[in-house]
């Protein structure tokens, strides 16, 4: 049985990386096709900012994501305390 999982598991990653490219092809066109809806409805001046709008809801998560918060407490080696040696 658990060689049923490996492998449904490890088919399910090729599967992934295999699509990605697609998955960001059909995003692209998505992009291109609102910006033109946006060109033809006569906004040409605000196509700057839908595109950057665009793009900011499309790539949030993935920024959001690489960005992980730094509280400047973790990882960081605790202060020695030098004491007098013994006599």
């Amino acid at each position: 049985m658990n060689g049923v999982r490996n492998w449904a598991a490890g088919s399910a990653i090729a599967v992934l990386i295999l699509l990605s490219p697609v998955i960001a092809f059909l995003m692209a066109i998505a992009v291109v096709m609102q910006i033109d809806l946006l060109v033809e409805a006569g906004t040409a001046a605000d196509c700057t900012i839908a595109a950057g709008a665009i793009g900011w809801v499309l790539f949030r998560k993935y920024r959001a994501q690489s960005e992980a918060p730094y509280s400047g407490l973790e990882g960081e080696p605790d202060e020695v305390a030098i004491a007098a040696p013994p006599t």
